[in-house]
């Protein structure tokens, strides 16, 4: 297994749309998870789990409402 702690890091670079960064910022004040944390635990998922890989392949609509959000956060 390999220790996230102390293995090499390679810097990146992504462009997503700035209402989803936007509302991810209020829901990780809430939630403490980062977006490195994120990122991280995402594609440990995607290569290890199947399901998780499939809903992500799934996943097309990147658009919600307000409530959506806050719905998320509870």
């Amino acid at each position: 297994m390999i220790d996230m702690n102390t293995s090499k890091r390679v810097i990146t670079s992504v462009k997503i749309p700035d209402n989803l960064y936007e509302d991810f910022k209020i829901v990780n004040v809430r939630t403490k998870m980062n977006l490195q944390d994120l990122v991280e635990r995402s594609i440990f998922l995607y290569l290890t789990d199947s399901s998780y890989r499939q809903v992500v392949h799934n996943q097309f609509n990147t658009y919600y409402t307000g409530s959506d959000i806050l719905n998320a956060v509870k």
